[in-house]
């Protein structure tokens, strides 16, 4: 059997492409659950292009919201052309019903467990409308993806690891706890290190006395050369203290510099913190989301402390650690100060990089049942759903002062003044990672 593993692209406009695009696990997860003797291939819609006429047995598609309708124009072409089609991920998972309008079966969540049995389903002839699994994913028991499966040349040269799934948070417009679950599943340690052996080799980056030298021009330089950069994707790197401090043990034996995502709680633990810069940590994704405690307590984000971003930014950062920070507008104790507010905290406390996005209420959040309850959705063209487009009737602004309040956001923050006093300006905060960032951002924002 020959298996089509495809990752659509919807069609952006020139304004909102981003310049750079770093790979992915999911497919390859499921390529490696996959049972032997079968050819699998993916299929990245960004960079190739598909062909329907390929003879294969099954195709399958993962697809978030906002490439959901794209993924069900190409499912629509196989099942022209008789090929069973399955669906998968966050949107599928959510919408089952609206999916199956299109493809011939729904994996609802992980898909890890059931993929095989789906597989053997097919081959009987006897395959199920909706495949769902009967627990949560044991991470002990993920194989290793097959990250050869996508092609290297089309991505940013930073490998991607997963150490946990799953996240305690009930944040009302995330649909990721939904998904993985809320409580944290740890891949055992060992495991992790037996995957990290195939992406870097275990000791110093290079000769002591050339990563001296090409440290005069930049300390990060002799990483960025011998590409030893790993981005963590899980939610919350830090949800569980002793195992992140386990990681960050074993991080340091390969001597890399690596970011991940974790709440602005860590910046007041001074030992966890201290693990997280010797463990080489480049940057902290840290949803900083609001400055209103209304906001936030709502969300269902209450722990953050927006009266401490402040002082929670120059304690990272005096552990030489940068922070990429989100906010989200268009919240319901939202005016339109908001933006200029989030403009002068990013300038101000020299964020390394930050990006603010309309909220957006996926199908099956708390937040979608709320604003449907209230009447104040006016959108389900799920191309929308993108975080760029407001979809629904915010409470203290129009829509046109929101998305432009949104766009100035970025343009300001990505400006040239604005770069050279966030990533230029001493003290810097490895300047070679976030200068190339920043100007790829500035660059985008050019053309709104």
């Amino acid at each position: 059997m020959k298996i089509l593993l495809i990752s659509p692209e919807r069609e952006r406009k020139k304004e909102e492409a981003f310049l750079f695009r770093l790979s992915f696990l999911n497919l390859p997860y499921i390529a490696a659950v996959t049972p032997p003797g079968m050819e699998v291939k993916i299929v990245d819609e960004a960079f190739e292009k598909i062909n329907f006429e390929e003879k294969v047995d099954l195709v399958g598609i993962t697809a978030q919201t906002p490439v959901a309708l794209r993924a069900y124009q190409i499912a629509d072409e196989f099942k022209k052309r008789g090929i069973p089609v399955v669906m998968g991920g966050v949107h599928a998972s959510m919408l089952p019903q609206e999916a199956l309008q299109h493809v011939d079966a729904v994996v609802v969540g992980e898909a890890e467990e059931v993929w095989p049995d789906l597989i053997e389903d097919l081959r009987k002839g006897q395959m199920r409308r909706i495949y769902v699994g009967s627990e949560f994913v044991n991470p002990s028991d993920l194989p290793l993806p097959r990250r050869e499966l996508l092609n290297k040349k089309f991505y940013f040269p930073l490998k991607l690891l997963e150490t946990t799934r799953g996240c305690p948070h009930h944040c009302d417009f995330c649909g990721v706890s939904k998904f993985f679950g809320f409580r944290y599943r740890n891949r055992p340690i060992s495991e992790i290190e037996r995957e990290l052996k195939t992406l870097f080799q275990k000791g110093p980056v290079m000769n002591p006395v050339l990563k001296k030298i090409l440290s005069l021009f930049s300390k990060d330089l002799p990483y960025f050369l011998k590409r030893r950069l790993l981005y963590i994707i899980d939610s919350n790197i830090a949800g569980d203290r002793r195992f992140c401090l386990e990681l960050f043990s074993l991080l340091k034996e390969f001597d890399l510099l690596w970011y991940g995502h974790a709440p602005v709680s860590i910046a007041f633990d001074q030992k966890f913190l201290e693990g997280f810069a010797q463990s080489g940590c480049i940057a902290i994704n840290i949803g900083f989301e609001s400055f209103s405690t209304k906001n936030l307590n709502a969300m269902g984000k209450g722990f953050n402390q927006p009266s401490r971003y402040a002082e929670a930014v120059k304690r990272i950062h005096d552990q030489g650690i940068g922070i990429m920070g989100t906010f989200i507008v268009g919240l319901d104790d939202d005016e339109p100060g908001v933006f200029q507010k989030i403009i002068d905290f990013c300038i101000d406390s020299k964020l390394d990089w930050a990006l603010t996005f309309i909220m957006a209420p996926y199908p099956g959040t708390e937040s979608f049942l709320r604003l449907e309850k209230e009447g104040r959705i006016f959108c389900r063209d799920w191309e929308k759903y993108d975080s760029l487009n407001a979809v629904y009737q915010p409470s203290g602004m129009s829509v046109e002062k929101l998305e432009k309040g949104m766009r100035r956001i970025w343009k300001e923050v990505f400006s040239t003044s604005s770069i050279y006093k966030r990533i230029l300006k001493r003290p810097w905060i490895h300047p070679l990672f976030y200068l190339a960032m920043n100007w790829e951002f500035h660059k985008l924002t050019r053309k709104w």
